[in-house]
């Protein structure tokens, strides 16, 4: 078979490929489009598809972020600051060993199934026995962990973050459905499977306030629930839609991990730089002051959903690209992200003293020094979001992974010095800085790797995608 290469890329994919039982030849990679879409015969269907994508992610990111902030407000509320710092700890551990074993196959999985290097069989195949092996790896490695890391807390506490690494291989596979269909470039089916678990979580836990039986115990049992939710729905939505087969072919697994291996580099400095703060925090303060500051930090990465479903649509159009286009695809998005940072950022500032008190509750008054400093951070990671995908767009997924393996160095040198001193304060500064560090340093990289260029990314070009506006005009 025939080998092409994306340009800047060191990925080669199949020249003709099958795609859902039917051959792709003499296709090019830009514009081929799943067989549910039909390629767009005009500049202003072209325009349509475009913010159709973007309409639909940006509200699929606005659900989860919703959810994700209702489900933090009732959790908080019922379990207070105390209750809601063994929360985190609780979770974050199997959490960091998700993220530690995934390889990076959920992107791997976008990335294949848009290039058409395969066929949704042969992913989903690929996929489901690599997910077994994962899951096993996770459950043996976040037993040990929780062990030791939860060993000054209560019985109860060590028990439930036992029970939570076992569910490990649950949260594993139930994002792998989403990632096929966000391949095909169908975010509708794509932000429904994301939505389920949060969904669940909060139908849970707001029957939970209602009937006076918040725990603990039922709190974790809610949101491990929505996970098994999101297994069955994705793996029934695959199975009706998409009909694959079992079809095993000895090249889609080394593909996928390839692709995997480098974007779980940027995965993990990704996910410890933006967790290791609350990782420490853990082992070292009192559950109340671990409670304040997740509080803060749940506030103040409000301001990311845009960002985050703008990164989102970049990277699954931008796979599917030219060189240039996908250029300009990156630059739109950072120009509308970097829009609403600054608006809803500022806003944010002011409204925060009164948001924690009237949503939150008072107990949870220490939260808003934190959430004010980690608030330029939070427009960090937003813009980081936009270059990542892109990065990842471009064909090069690992190297967002040296600016955030420099930032991660910053946060640690920082936590060691400042969190004895200042607690979860001192935690919210450091985090702050690395954020801040991490952006300027792949800004630096985009430019000189990448070819994106500083003005590209802040003034629209000729051929830049559309905004909503210009299309509707």
């Amino acid at each position: 078979m025939q080998l092409i290469k994306h340009p800047e890329s060191d990925d080669t994919v199949p020249a003709a490929s099958v795609f859902n039982g039917q051959r792709l030849a003499d296709m090019s990679i830009e514009g081929t489009l799943p067989t549910s879409e039909k390629m767009p015969n005009s500049p202003r269907a072209a325009k349509l598809a475009f913010v159709k994508h973007y309409g639909s992610t940006t509200i699929g990111q606005g659900l989860l972020l919703g959810l994700g902030t209702l489900t933090g407000i009732l959790a908080a509320r019922m379990l207070g600051p105390s209750g809601r710092g063994e929360y985190a700890a609780i979770i974050i551990w199997p959490m960091a060993i998700v993220g530690l074993v995934a390889l990076g196959i959920n992107q791997a999985i976008t990335f294949n199934i848009g290039r058409r290097a395969f066929t949704v069989s042969e992913v989903a195949t690929a996929v489901s026995s690599i997910g077994l092996i994962q899951g096993a790896v996770s459950v043996v490695v976040g037993l040990i962990a929780v062990h030791f890391a939860l060993a000054k807390y209560s019985p109860t506490v060590q028990h439930l973050g036992s029970i939570f690494a076992l569910f490990t291989p649950v949260l594993i596979l139930s994002g792998n459905p989403a990632n096929l269909f966000q391949g095909m470039q169908d975010p509708l089916r794509f932000n429904i499977i994301r939505v389920a678990p949060a969904l669940t979580y909060l139908v849970g836990l707001v029957g939970l306030y209602f009937t006076h039986h918040a725990n603990l115990t039922s709190v974790i049992f809610f949101q491990l629930l929505g996970y098994v939710v999101t297994l069955v729905l994705g793996v029934t939505m695959v199975w009706h839609i998409l009909k694959p087969r079992w079809q095993w072919n000895a090249l889609t697994i080394p593909s996928l991990i390839h692709f995997g291996f480098r974007a779980q580099a940027t995965n993990l400095t990704n996910y410890f730089n933006q967790r290791i703060d609350q990782l420490v925090l853990s082992l070292f303060v009192p559950p109340q002051q671990l409670g304040f500051y997740v509080v803060a930090v749940t506030l103040s990465t409000v301001v990311t959903v845009f960002p985050q479903a703008a990164g989102i649509v970049t990277f699954a159009r931008g796979s599917g690209q030219h060189l240039e286009d996908a250029k300009a695809t990156i630059g739109h998005s950072f120009r509308a992200s970097l829009i609403w940072l600054l608006i809803c950022g500022s806003l944010l500032y002011m409204l925060c003293p009164m948001l924690i008190r009237l949503v939150f509750g008072g107990a949870f008054s220490g939260s808003i020094l934190a959430c004010r400093i980690l608030l330029p951070g939070a427009l960090m990671i937003g813009l980081n979001q936009v270059l990542y995908n892109g990065a990842s767009a471009l064909g090069r997924p690992g190297l967002p992974s040296c600016a955030e393996g420099a930032s991660m160095a910053v946060t640690a040198i920082g936590l060691y010095l400042l969190v004895p001193r200042y607690g979860y304060i001192g935690a919210a500064i450091v985090s702050s800085v690395a954020y801040t560090f991490s952006f300027l340093l792949m800004l630096g990289l985009s430019h000189r790797l990448l070819g994106l260029k500083f003005r590209d990314l802040l003034v629209r070009g000729k051929d830049s995608p559309p905004t909503l506006m210009g299309v509707l005009k």
